[in-house]
């Protein structure tokens, strides 16, 4: 039974509360600590996006299930005397062996960018657990990965681009969804979790802006949009009118026979509908991310702007630094370069 969380905010009982939660490995009861904690006293608060609350509970059953796995009779190590040498000890099984939640036959081991995040879910776990006076924060650095980031999350070339914007071309509701959506990701820059956040009421049609509610931690921006874009916007609130259930604000909706026909899409919907687009038209494997168009996007802003200020805006990042990984993406414009660079054949 799930503590309520005004028995989380007493000190006295929050303590006994996390203390038996840990001794019982009460999963429920630890991840309703930690969403108290989160709620009132992290970083961001209540503006936490529902994939970052995601995120961090992958890690944290993760790390539960391999310091204590469900069948074991106890703990390879009290929960609230973990320290370095066991959060150690854990990232490097997931980095050889892979994640403990799946099938072992189908465990696959982690890259250091997934490590990083698995690590962030167990350290804002131990964050409430100090907040509930029973441990501290094991101080374990994330592993770093030799891959430069603009090598491991390339910018999706203009011509594979294109090819998709072609697939996506159909005049069924479906295609039209779809290809709004890539032109949003790979134009405007809109990361997938702001996509399905926007709301039909988020589009100013008159002004030619998107106003992008609940961006990246939370912070809010507003976005100039080109004409052609704003074309298939407005084509797009007619037809979604013929989909969308009575009182539905979002943008992009469910559309077919599934059960949440005509109400928002989710995130994980979204993605699948591109992993299957991206494996239709077979595109190389480092290219099939959803997030690759983004970086397009991206790369097309500081290629015409070589503004990193501007950049950053468009993008929402708070770091211009962040943006700068897009100029060492432009592999289309370094190819431009390299082949300027050739000898002209002998006449």
């Amino acid at each position: 039974m799930l503590v309520s969380r005004s028995h989380w905010q007493d000190p006295k009982k929050r303590r006994v509360a996390a203390l038996q939660a840990l001794q019982e490995r009460d999963e429920a009861r630890l991840l309703e600590l930690h969403r108290t904690y989160l709620a009132l006293k992290g970083r961001r608060r209540a503006a936490i996006s529902p994939r970052t609350l995601e995120t961090y509970e992958v890690g944290i059953r993760d790390f539960l299930a391999w310091v204590w796995p469900p069948e074991a009779q106890g703990p390879r190590v009290a929960l609230w005397e973990v320290g370095s040498d066991e959060i150690d000890a854990w990232l490097h099984a997931l980095g050889t062996e892979g994640g403990h939640l799946a099938d072992p036959r189908q465990r696959k081991r982690l890259r250091p960018s997934s490590l990083a995040t698995r690590l962030a879910g167990v350290r804002s776990l131990y964050r409430a657990l100090a907040w509930a006076g029973v441990s501290g924060v094991p101080e374990t650095p994330a592993p770093s990965d030799p891959t430069p980031a603009h090598e491991r999350r390339p910018a999706l070339p203009q011509a594979l681009y294109r090819r998709l914007l072609e697939h996506l071309s159909g005049d069924d509701a479906e295609s039209q969804r779809d290809h709004l959506a890539a032109r949003l990701m790979g134009e405007a820059g809109l990361r997938l979790s702001e996509v399905v956040a926007l709301d039909a009421a988020h589009v100013f049609l008159a002004e030619g802006l998107l106003e992008v509610q609940k961006g990246k931690g939370g912070k809010a921006r507003t976005l100039p949009l080109g004409h052609s874009l704003l074309q298939e916007l407005s084509r797009w609130l007619k037809l979604r009118l013929a989909y969308a259930v009575a009182g539905e604000p979002a943008l992009l909706i469910n559309l077919g026979g599934r059960k949440a026909a005509g109400r928002r899409m989710s995130p994980r919907m979204l993605q699948l509908r591109f992993a299957q687009h991206f494996q239709e038209l077979d595109f190389p494997a480092r290219y099939r991310g959803v997030h690759t168009l983004r970086h397009t996007a991206g790369t097309r802003f500081y290629r015409g702007l070589k503004d990193l200020y501007a950049t950053a805006r468009l993008l929402g990042h708070a770091d211009v630094n962040t943006s700068a990984i897009y100029a060492k993406m432009d592999l289309e414009s370094l190819r431009l370069q390299v082949e300027g660079l050739e000898e002209p054949s002998p006449g």
